[in-house]
């Protein structure tokens, strides 16, 4: 390597370093800034493209982020945080693409079948598309082996409320209100179960 290329690979790092500085501090935009200097340097480093798609998912430019994501998997097709991440992206509410998201957990999945966490997030994709009681196996599956998640807890019980068993979901929101009294999730499901079941047991 000659002298220019060390310099351009040391000035790459040195801005990737102060992004990553600035992103700990929780000033992405200056963050970003500094990762779009080093990937101009090195258009193909997966790590500061990888970087700068956190800062843009963490200030909710999830569009943005799923693009650099995408480039990174073109590069790497199997970077776990990086499926992860884009998963999570395509399934908030702004973007609600589930279907793809769903893709993202599965491969994600591929390459680590006991990872709780992403069991857990395909479930709520698979909630999101109807197909519920493949959720509450994910569910399911989770709570086998932490049976104090709550937040597991309460999207078995909003699955098992889209499935019209109403008492069963309620049981699960009572499980949570009980460690967390504050739920709002709990809290308004409960509610709309309660409500539901009213409306059931009328008609």
């Amino acid at each position: 390597m000659d002298k220019t290329s060390r310099n351009l690979s040391y000035d790459a790092k040195s801005f990737h370093n102060d992004g990553l500085g600035f992103q700990q501090l929780g000033r992405q935009e200056e963050a970003i800034s500094c990762f779009d200097k080093a990937i101009e340097i090195d258009l193909h480093n997966a790590e500061f493209l990888y970087d700068k798609a956190v800062s843009l998912q963490i200030i909710l430019r999830f569009d943005e982020a799923i693009k650099y994501y995408d480039m990174i998997l073109k590069i790497e097709p199997d970077i776990f945080a990086t499926l992860i991440n884009k998963g999570l992206c395509l399934s908030t509410p702004s973007i609600n693409r589930q279907e793809e998201a769903l893709l993202c957990f599965e491969e994600a999945l591929g390459i680590d079948p006991d990872d709780l966490g992403v069991l857990s997030l395909k479930g709520y994709s698979l909630d999101s598309l109807g197909r519920h009681r493949e959720a509450i196996r994910c569910f399911d599956k989770v709570l086998e082996q932490q049976p104090d998640e709550l937040n597991v807890s309460v999207n078995k019980g909003l699955a098992l409320f889209h499935l019209g068993k109403y008492d069963e979901a309620i049981a699960y929101f009572d499980k949570v209100l009980e460690y967390e009294p504050d739920n709002l999730f709990a809290l308004e499901w409960k509610k709309d179960a309660l409500k539901a079941r009213e409306k059931d047991f009328v008609s």
